[in-house]
Protein backbone atom coordinates (compact mmCIF):
# COMPACT_ATOMS: atom_id res chain seq x y z
CA UNK A 1 0.00 0.00 0.00
CA UNK A 2 1.50 3.31 -0.89
CA UNK A 3 0.24 6.85 -0.79
CA UNK A 4 0.85 7.58 -4.46
CA UNK A 5 -2.40 6.32 -5.99
CA UNK A 6 -4.35 8.70 -8.20
CA UNK A 7 -7.49 8.17 -6.12
CA UNK A 8 -5.90 9.49 -2.94
CA UNK A 9 -6.24 13.09 -1.74
CA UNK A 10 -3.15 15.14 -2.44
CA UNK A 11 -1.17 16.26 0.56
CA UNK A 12 2.40 16.19 -0.72
CA UNK A 13 4.98 18.01 1.28
CA UNK A 14 8.63 17.43 0.49
CA UNK A 15 11.29 17.23 3.17
CA UNK A 16 12.88 20.39 1.82
CA UNK A 17 9.60 22.30 1.96
CA UNK A 18 9.01 21.19 5.54
CA UNK A 19 12.50 22.27 6.56
CA UNK A 20 11.91 25.68 5.01
CA UNK A 21 8.82 26.18 7.18
CA UNK A 22 10.82 25.87 10.38
CA UNK A 23 14.28 24.40 9.83
CA UNK A 24 15.10 23.76 13.49
CA UNK A 25 11.76 22.74 14.95
CA UNK A 26 9.74 20.56 12.55
CA UNK A 27 9.99 16.82 13.02
CA UNK A 28 11.26 15.91 9.55
CA UNK A 29 11.12 12.15 8.99
CA UNK A 30 14.02 9.98 7.90
CA UNK A 31 13.61 7.93 4.68
CA UNK A 32 12.30 5.01 6.78
CA UNK A 33 9.89 7.24 8.66
CA UNK A 34 6.43 8.20 7.53
CA UNK A 35 5.37 11.32 5.70
CA UNK A 36 1.89 12.64 6.38
CA UNK A 37 0.94 12.08 2.74
CA UNK A 38 1.35 8.31 3.05
CA UNK A 39 -1.75 7.60 5.11
CA UNK A 40 -4.23 5.71 2.95
CA UNK A 41 -7.64 7.28 3.35
CA UNK A 42 -10.85 7.84 1.48
CA UNK A 43 -12.15 11.25 0.45
CA UNK A 44 -13.98 11.68 3.74
CA UNK A 45 -12.13 14.94 4.26
CA UNK A 46 -9.84 17.27 2.36
CA UNK A 47 -6.31 16.72 3.66
CA UNK A 48 -5.03 19.72 1.73
CA UNK A 49 -7.26 22.04 3.74
CA UNK A 50 -5.39 21.01 6.90
CA UNK A 51 -1.90 21.68 5.53
CA UNK A 52 -1.37 24.95 7.36
CA UNK A 53 -2.75 23.62 10.63
CA UNK A 54 -0.64 20.49 10.48
CA UNK A 55 2.52 22.53 9.87
CA UNK A 56 1.80 24.58 12.97
CA UNK A 57 1.05 21.49 15.02
CA UNK A 58 4.19 19.69 13.86
CA UNK A 59 6.49 21.92 15.92
CA UNK A 60 8.55 19.93 18.45
CA UNK A 61 9.25 21.55 21.84
CA UNK A 62 12.45 20.31 23.47
CA UNK A 63 11.41 21.45 26.93
CA UNK A 64 8.23 19.40 26.80
CA UNK A 65 10.10 16.29 25.76
CA UNK A 66 12.72 16.65 28.49
CA UNK A 67 10.13 17.37 31.15
CA UNK A 68 8.06 14.35 30.05
CA UNK A 69 11.05 12.05 30.57
CA UNK A 70 12.10 13.70 33.83
CA UNK A 71 8.60 13.50 35.26
CA UNK A 72 8.39 9.73 34.78
CA UNK A 73 11.66 9.11 36.59
CA UNK A 74 10.71 11.42 39.44
CA UNK A 75 7.54 9.38 40.00
CA UNK A 76 9.49 6.11 39.77
CA UNK A 77 12.12 7.36 42.25
CA UNK A 78 9.45 8.54 44.70
CA UNK A 79 7.69 5.17 44.45
CA UNK A 80 10.90 3.29 45.29
CA UNK A 81 11.64 5.72 48.13
CA UNK A 82 8.13 5.10 49.47
CA UNK A 83 8.78 1.35 49.60
CA UNK A 84 12.14 1.83 51.31
CA UNK A 85 10.53 4.09 53.91
CA UNK A 86 7.34 2.09 54.58
CA UNK A 87 8.47 -1.46 53.75
CA UNK A 88 5.06 -3.12 54.07
CA UNK A 89 3.63 -5.64 51.59
CA UNK A 90 0.89 -3.23 50.50
CA UNK A 91 3.49 -0.51 49.85
CA UNK A 92 5.33 -2.85 47.49
CA UNK A 93 2.10 -3.66 45.64
CA UNK A 94 1.07 0.00 45.38
CA UNK A 95 4.52 1.04 44.16
CA UNK A 96 4.57 -1.77 41.58
CA UNK A 97 1.24 -0.60 40.17
CA UNK A 98 2.40 3.02 39.95
CA UNK A 99 5.75 2.06 38.41
CA UNK A 100 4.06 -0.16 35.83
CA UNK A 101 2.02 2.83 34.71
CA UNK A 102 5.24 4.81 34.24
CA UNK A 103 6.78 1.93 32.29
CA UNK A 104 3.85 2.24 29.92
CA UNK A 105 4.56 5.96 29.74
CA UNK A 106 8.23 5.32 28.92
CA UNK A 107 7.13 3.04 26.11
CA UNK A 108 4.94 5.85 24.77
CA UNK A 109 7.95 8.16 24.85
CA UNK A 110 9.95 5.63 22.82
CA UNK A 111 7.13 5.83 20.29
CA UNK A 112 7.42 9.62 20.25
CA UNK A 113 11.18 9.37 19.82
CA UNK A 114 10.76 6.91 16.95
CA UNK A 115 8.94 9.73 15.13
CA UNK A 116 11.65 12.17 16.30
CA UNK A 117 9.19 14.07 18.45
CA UNK A 118 11.16 13.96 21.69
CA UNK A 119 13.95 16.40 20.79
CA UNK A 120 14.69 18.40 17.66
CA UNK A 121 18.29 17.23 17.47
CA UNK A 122 18.13 13.71 16.04
CA UNK A 123 21.20 12.32 17.79
CA UNK A 124 20.09 13.77 21.12
CA UNK A 125 16.58 12.46 20.49
CA UNK A 126 17.85 8.88 20.12
CA UNK A 127 20.45 9.05 22.90
CA UNK A 128 17.97 10.38 25.48
CA UNK A 129 15.26 7.97 24.35
CA UNK A 130 17.61 4.97 24.50
CA UNK A 131 19.20 5.70 27.87
CA UNK A 132 16.12 6.91 29.75
CA UNK A 133 13.17 5.26 27.99
CA UNK A 134 14.03 2.34 25.71
CA UNK A 135 16.94 0.52 27.40
CA UNK A 136 15.16 0.42 30.78
CA UNK A 137 12.26 -1.30 28.95
CA UNK A 138 14.68 -3.73 27.27
CA UNK A 139 14.13 -2.30 23.79
CA UNK A 140 15.96 0.14 21.51
CA UNK A 141 14.64 3.24 19.80
CA UNK A 142 15.99 2.33 16.37
CA UNK A 143 14.75 -1.25 16.57
CA UNK A 144 11.27 -0.05 17.43
CA UNK A 145 11.42 2.68 14.77
CA UNK A 146 11.99 0.27 11.89
CA UNK A 147 8.97 -1.94 12.60
CA UNK A 148 6.82 1.04 13.52
CA UNK A 149 7.50 2.74 10.18
CA UNK A 150 6.48 -0.47 8.39
CA UNK A 151 3.33 -0.61 10.51
CA UNK A 152 2.37 2.92 9.50
CA UNK A 153 2.89 2.23 5.81
CA UNK A 154 1.13 -1.13 5.64
CA UNK A 155 -1.53 -1.06 8.36
CA UNK A 156 -3.29 -4.42 8.78
CA UNK A 157 -1.66 -6.10 5.79
CA UNK A 158 0.92 -8.88 5.50
CA UNK A 159 3.64 -6.22 5.40
CA UNK A 160 2.54 -4.84 8.77
CA UNK A 161 4.66 -6.61 11.45
CA UNK A 162 2.06 -5.96 14.15
CA UNK A 163 -0.72 -7.48 12.03
CA UNK A 164 1.40 -10.54 11.20
CA UNK A 165 1.98 -11.12 14.91
CA UNK A 166 -1.73 -10.86 15.68
CA UNK A 167 -2.58 -13.45 13.03
CA UNK A 168 -0.26 -15.97 14.71
CA UNK A 169 -1.69 -15.38 18.18
CA UNK A 170 -5.41 -15.89 18.73
CA UNK A 171 -5.27 -13.78 21.91
CA UNK A 172 -5.13 -10.65 19.70
CA UNK A 173 -8.34 -11.41 17.78
CA UNK A 174 -11.40 -9.48 18.96
CA UNK A 175 -14.26 -8.82 19.69
CA UNK A 176 -14.89 -11.52 22.30
CA UNK A 177 -17.34 -12.16 25.08
CA UNK A 178 -16.76 -10.36 28.36
CA UNK A 179 -15.46 -13.59 29.89
CA UNK A 180 -13.19 -14.13 26.89
CA UNK A 181 -11.74 -10.64 27.33
CA UNK A 182 -11.29 -11.20 31.06
CA UNK A 183 -9.40 -14.46 30.45
CA UNK A 184 -6.95 -12.76 28.08
CA UNK A 185 -6.25 -9.90 30.49
CA UNK A 186 -5.93 -12.31 33.41
CA UNK A 187 -3.44 -14.29 31.33
CA UNK A 188 -1.40 -11.10 30.87
CA UNK A 189 -1.61 -10.31 34.58
CA UNK A 190 -0.23 -13.69 35.71
CA UNK A 191 2.40 -13.86 32.97
CA UNK A 192 0.75 -16.59 30.88
CA UNK A 193 1.18 -14.56 27.69
CA UNK A 194 4.64 -13.24 28.57
CA UNK A 195 6.37 -15.55 26.02
CA UNK A 196 4.16 -14.26 23.18
CA UNK A 197 4.79 -10.67 24.24
CA UNK A 198 8.53 -11.36 24.21
CA UNK A 199 8.26 -12.58 20.60
CA UNK A 200 6.77 -9.20 19.69
CA UNK A 201 9.59 -7.16 21.17
CA UNK A 202 12.58 -9.31 20.14
CA UNK A 203 13.11 -7.28 16.91
CA UNK A 204 13.14 -4.11 19.03
CA UNK A 205 15.73 -5.31 21.54
CA UNK A 206 19.48 -4.79 21.48
CA UNK A 207 20.13 -8.53 21.80
CA UNK A 208 17.60 -9.46 19.13
CA UNK A 209 19.06 -6.97 16.68
CA UNK A 210 22.62 -8.09 17.44
CA UNK A 211 21.61 -11.70 16.75
CA UNK A 212 19.88 -10.81 13.47
CA UNK A 213 16.38 -11.45 14.82
CA UNK A 214 14.91 -8.38 13.14
CA UNK A 215 15.61 -4.69 13.12
CA UNK A 216 18.83 -3.17 11.79
CA UNK A 217 22.10 -4.30 13.43
CA UNK A 218 23.10 -1.95 16.26
CA UNK A 219 25.46 0.84 15.25
CA UNK A 220 28.76 1.50 17.00
CA UNK A 221 27.15 4.34 18.90
CA UNK A 222 24.35 2.05 20.05
CA UNK A 223 26.84 -0.63 21.13
CA UNK A 224 28.69 1.97 23.19
CA UNK A 225 25.70 3.52 24.92
CA UNK A 226 24.09 0.14 25.62
CA UNK A 227 27.33 -1.07 27.24
CA UNK A 228 27.55 2.12 29.32
CA UNK A 229 23.91 1.80 30.37
CA UNK A 230 24.27 -1.86 31.33
CA UNK A 231 27.45 -1.27 33.34
CA UNK A 232 25.81 1.71 35.03
CA UNK A 233 22.70 -0.30 35.95
CA UNK A 234 24.66 -3.23 37.37
CA UNK A 235 26.96 -0.92 39.32
CA UNK A 236 24.06 1.08 40.74
CA UNK A 237 22.06 -1.97 41.84
CA UNK A 238 25.14 -3.59 43.38
CA UNK A 239 26.24 -0.52 45.33
CA UNK A 240 22.73 0.24 46.59
CA UNK A 241 21.69 -3.37 47.23
CA UNK A 242 18.70 -2.76 44.98
CA UNK A 243 18.49 -6.09 43.15
CA UNK A 244 15.35 -7.23 44.99
CA UNK A 245 13.68 -3.87 44.38
CA UNK A 246 14.59 -4.12 40.69
CA UNK A 247 13.08 -7.60 40.46
CA UNK A 248 9.84 -6.90 42.34
CA UNK A 249 9.22 -3.27 41.39
CA UNK A 250 10.55 -3.25 37.82
CA UNK A 251 11.07 -6.61 36.13
CA UNK A 252 7.94 -8.45 37.27
CA UNK A 253 5.56 -5.49 36.73
CA UNK A 254 7.01 -4.94 33.24
CA UNK A 255 6.08 -8.53 32.31
CA UNK A 256 2.62 -8.52 33.89
CA UNK A 257 0.85 -5.28 34.83
CA UNK A 258 2.41 -3.29 32.01
CA UNK A 259 1.38 -5.97 29.52
CA UNK A 260 -2.28 -5.63 30.56
CA UNK A 261 -2.21 -1.93 29.67
CA UNK A 262 -0.24 -2.65 26.50
CA UNK A 263 -2.85 -5.21 25.40
CA UNK A 264 -5.84 -2.94 25.98
CA UNK A 265 -4.28 0.00 24.19
CA UNK A 266 -3.13 -2.05 21.20
CA UNK A 267 -6.52 -3.74 20.81
CA UNK A 268 -8.27 -0.38 20.79
CA UNK A 269 -5.80 1.19 18.35
CA UNK A 270 -6.39 -1.34 15.55
CA UNK A 271 -8.78 -4.14 14.64
CA UNK A 272 -6.62 -7.05 13.51
CA UNK A 273 -8.75 -7.81 10.48
CA UNK A 274 -7.90 -7.59 6.75
CA UNK A 275 -7.19 -4.06 5.58
CA UNK A 276 -9.58 -1.97 3.54
CA UNK A 277 -8.56 0.76 1.06
CA UNK A 278 -9.28 3.31 3.78
CA UNK A 279 -7.06 3.58 6.85
CA UNK A 280 -9.85 5.32 8.76
CA UNK A 281 -11.42 1.85 9.08
CA UNK A 282 -8.19 0.39 10.52
CA UNK A 283 -7.37 2.92 13.25
CA UNK A 284 -9.30 4.51 16.11
CA UNK A 285 -9.47 7.57 18.33
CA UNK A 286 -10.67 7.59 21.95
CA UNK A 287 -11.71 11.17 22.49
CA UNK A 288 -12.47 11.48 26.19
CA UNK A 289 -10.27 8.99 28.04
CA UNK A 290 -10.67 9.34 31.80
CA UNK A 291 -7.72 10.43 33.94
CA UNK A 292 -7.26 6.85 35.14
CA UNK A 293 -7.23 5.61 31.54
CA UNK A 294 -4.70 8.28 30.62
CA UNK A 295 -2.59 7.29 33.63
CA UNK A 296 -2.57 3.53 33.10
CA UNK A 297 -3.54 2.82 29.48
CA UNK A 298 -2.94 5.78 27.19
CA UNK A 299 -0.37 8.28 28.50
CA UNK A 300 0.78 11.16 26.35
CA UNK A 301 -2.44 11.33 24.31
CA UNK A 302 -1.95 7.84 22.90
CA UNK A 303 -5.74 7.64 22.71
CA UNK A 304 -5.69 9.84 19.58
CA UNK A 305 -4.32 7.03 17.44
CA UNK A 306 -6.26 7.68 14.25
CA UNK A 307 -5.25 11.33 14.40
CA UNK A 308 -1.65 10.21 14.82
CA UNK A 309 -1.79 7.81 11.86
CA UNK A 310 -3.27 10.42 9.56
CA UNK A 311 -0.67 13.05 10.49
CA UNK A 312 2.32 11.35 12.18
CA UNK A 313 4.42 14.53 12.12
CA UNK A 314 2.30 15.94 14.98
CA UNK A 315 3.81 15.33 18.46
CA UNK A 316 1.61 14.01 21.27
CA UNK A 317 0.95 17.37 22.96
CA UNK A 318 -0.70 18.74 19.80
CA UNK A 319 -2.89 15.70 19.08
CA UNK A 320 -5.94 17.06 20.99
CA UNK A 321 -5.84 20.21 18.82
CA UNK A 322 -5.52 18.06 15.70
CA UNK A 323 -8.48 15.98 16.87
CA UNK A 324 -10.58 19.13 17.19
CA UNK A 325 -9.83 20.01 13.58
CA UNK A 326 -10.64 16.49 12.40
CA UNK A 327 -13.97 16.57 14.25
CA UNK A 328 -15.06 19.29 11.84
CA UNK A 329 -14.90 16.74 9.01
CA UNK A 330 -16.97 13.62 8.34
CA UNK A 331 -14.07 11.41 9.36
CA UNK A 332 -15.37 9.87 12.58
CA UNK A 333 -17.85 7.00 12.79
CA UNK A 334 -18.87 6.40 16.43
CA UNK A 335 -18.51 2.80 17.52
CA UNK A 336 -16.16 2.01 14.65
CA UNK A 337 -13.21 4.39 14.58
CA UNK A 338 -14.29 6.72 17.38
CA UNK A 339 -15.02 5.95 21.05
CA UNK A 340 -15.59 8.14 24.07
CA UNK A 341 -13.60 6.14 26.65
CA UNK A 342 -11.64 2.91 26.93
CA UNK A 343 -13.47 1.04 29.68
CA UNK A 344 -16.72 2.67 30.79
CA UNK A 345 -20.14 3.02 29.21
CA UNK A 346 -21.91 1.97 26.02
CA UNK A 347 -19.76 4.31 23.91
CA UNK A 348 -16.52 2.83 25.21
CA UNK A 349 -14.03 0.71 23.32
CA UNK A 350 -14.56 -1.97 25.98
CA UNK A 351 -18.19 -2.25 24.91
CA UNK A 352 -17.01 -2.98 21.35
CA UNK A 353 -14.24 -5.40 22.36
CA UNK A 354 -16.64 -7.44 24.50
CA UNK A 355 -19.58 -7.35 22.06
CA UNK A 356 -19.34 -10.91 20.73
CA UNK A 357 -22.69 -12.64 21.13
CA UNK A 358 -24.43 -9.43 22.20
CA UNK A 359 -26.74 -7.11 20.35
CA UNK A 360 -25.06 -3.76 20.08
CA UNK A 361 -27.13 -0.63 20.23
CA UNK A 362 -26.63 1.86 17.39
Amino acid sequence: MDGGGNDLPAFRQSTRARQEVCPQMLAVPEPLSLDDSEAVTSRTFDRRSLTASVRELSVVANARGLWAVTRQWLIIALSVAFVVQVDRWWAWVLAAVVISSRQNALFSLVHEASHRHLLTNRKANDIVADLLCAFPMNITTEGYRKEHAEHHRYVNTEKDPYWRTAQRDHAWLFPRTRWGMARVLLGDLVGFFTPSHMLIIIPWTYTGRAMGKGGPPPSRAEHLRYALWLVGLITFLTLTGGWLHYLLLWSIPSLTLTMVAFRIRALVEHPYTPATPDETHETRDVEAATWLERLFIAPFNASYHLSHHLFPSVPYYHLPALNERLKQTDLYRPGENHFQTYLGGEKSAWSFLTSLGQERRP
